[in-house]
C-alpha cells in the first residue's frame, strides 16, 4: 500500500497498538506453558547494512573485526556470486568469520532469473552450488531476497513457488530449510484490476503450506506497506522463524537505527513466540553519510538495553 494514506495509516496502527500492549499475553519471555526456559537470541546483523565496507579483504576483515567487538555475534549473507562472497571461497569466509567468533545461520541467494526482466521457468541448476557454500558457512537456511518487478504478477510468482518448493527439498536433504524474504510489494493484489484480490504474500504463504519453506518476515517493509506485522503472526503462527529488525521515522520514509523510530518493538517482541522466531537480523538498507558502520553499533546499543528483547 504505498499511496497519500500510507503514513496515516501506519501510524495509526503503531500508536494504537501501544495502547493495547499491556492487555496482551506476554509471549517474549517464555518458550511455551510447558516451561521457563528463557527464549535468547544472538544479536546478528545483515552484512547488507554494511555494503560500502566489504569492497576489498581489508575492508572486509576490518568490518568483520569492529562489528565483532560492537558485540554482534552472527551475521546474515548476502553477495554470494561466482564461487565467492566478496573474493572468499566459501570455506575460507567462512573461517573469516570463526576468527572474529562469529557465526552465520542464514543467508541470502538469488537464482540469475529473478533479478532479469524475462519471466519464465527458474532453473534448478544452481541450486547444488548454492547449497554447498551455505553449507560451508554452516547455515540452515537458504533465503530469496528479491524479484525484479517485472515478475511480480501470478504469472511470475507461480514460478516462484515452483522454484521455492524444489529450493525446499532439496535443501531437506541436507537439513537446511528454504526461505522467502519480503519488501512492500508482496503486499500489493497480484491481479492490479482487484484491488481487493489476494495479494501476493498471502498467495505465496497459501501455496507454500506443507514445503520445506519458510518466511523471513522484513518488519520495516511489512510495517512500510501499512501491515501489521501481527496480523500475518496470528494468521500464520511459526512460519516466520527469520526477522529483519529495522526502524525508521515518523515521514516513513528515512531509515534511523532501531530505536530511534516510530516502530513499536516491544509490542512485536511479545509475539516472538508466536511468530516462530529464531533468529532476527539488525539492518539498515541506507545509513546517511556513510555511517553504516556507526548505525549498526547504535541499534545494538539500543536493543542490548530493553528487557523485552531478549
Amino acid at each position: 500500500m504505498k499511496n497519500t494514506a500510507l503514513g496515516t495509516l501506519l501510524l495509526a496502527s503503531l500508536f494504537s497498538a501501544c495502547q493495547t500492549t499491556a492487555e496482551e499475553p506476554d509471549q517474549a519471555n517464555t518458550l511455551s506453558p510447558e516451561t521457563t526456559e528463557i527464549m535468547s537470541f544472538k544479536k546478528g546483523y545483515q552484512l547488507y547494512t554494511i555494503r560500502e565496507h566489504l569492497g576489498d579483504s581489508s575492508s572486509v576483515k576490518s568490518s568483520l573485526s569492529e562489528t565483532a567487538e560492537m558485540g554482534y555475534q552472527q551475521v546474515e549473507t548476502f553477495g554470494y556470486s561466482e564461487g565467492s562472497f566478496f573474493g572468499y571461497t566459501p570455506d575460507h569466509f567462512h573461517d573469516l568469520l570463526g576468527n572474529h567468533e562469529l557465526s552465520s545461520p542464514s543467508g541470502h541467494y538469488l537464482p540469475m532469473e529473478i533479478i532479469t526482466p524475462e519471466v519464465g521457468p527458474i532453473s534448478t541448476t544452481s541450486i547444488p552450488d548454492i547449497l554447498d557454500a551455505a553449507e560451508a558457512l554452516g547455515q540452515k537456511w537458504i533465503v530469496i531476497p528479491w524479484m525484479n518487478e517485472a515478475w511480480r504478477n501470478a504469472q511470475g510468482y507461480e514460478h516462484l513457488v515452483v522454484y521455492l518448493s524444489q529450493l525446499g527439498e532439496a535443501a531437506r536433504e541436507r537439513g537446511m530449510v528454504a526461505a522467502w524474504h519480503n519488501h512492500d510489494f508482496e503486499f500489493e493484489p497480484i491481479d492490479p484490476s482487484d484491488p481487493e484480490g489476494m495479494t501476493a504474500y498471502e498467495y505465496l504463504l497459501q501455496s507454500l503450506e506443507g514445503t520445506n519453506v519458510v518466511f523471513e518476515m522484513d518488519l520495516h517493509w511489512v510495517a512500510f506497506a501499512g501491515q501489521d506485522p501481527l496480523y500475518w503472526f496470528e494468521n500464520y503462527p511459526g512460519r516466520f522463524p527469520l526477522w529483519h529488525v529495522k526502524d525508521f521515522a515518523a515521514d516513513t520514509l528515512t531509515q534511523v537505527p532501531v530505536g530511534q523510530g516510530v516502530i513499536d518493538w516491544e509490542r512485536l517482541f511479545a509475539k516472538a513466540e508466536l511468530s516462530g522466531l529464531e533468529h532476527y537480523y539488525i539492518e539498515q538498507d541506507v545509513c546517511s553519510a556513510d555511517r553504516a558502520l556507526d548505525c549498526l553499533k547504535e541499534s545494538l546499543a539500543w536493543t542490548s538495553k530493553q528487557d523485552f528483547i531478549p
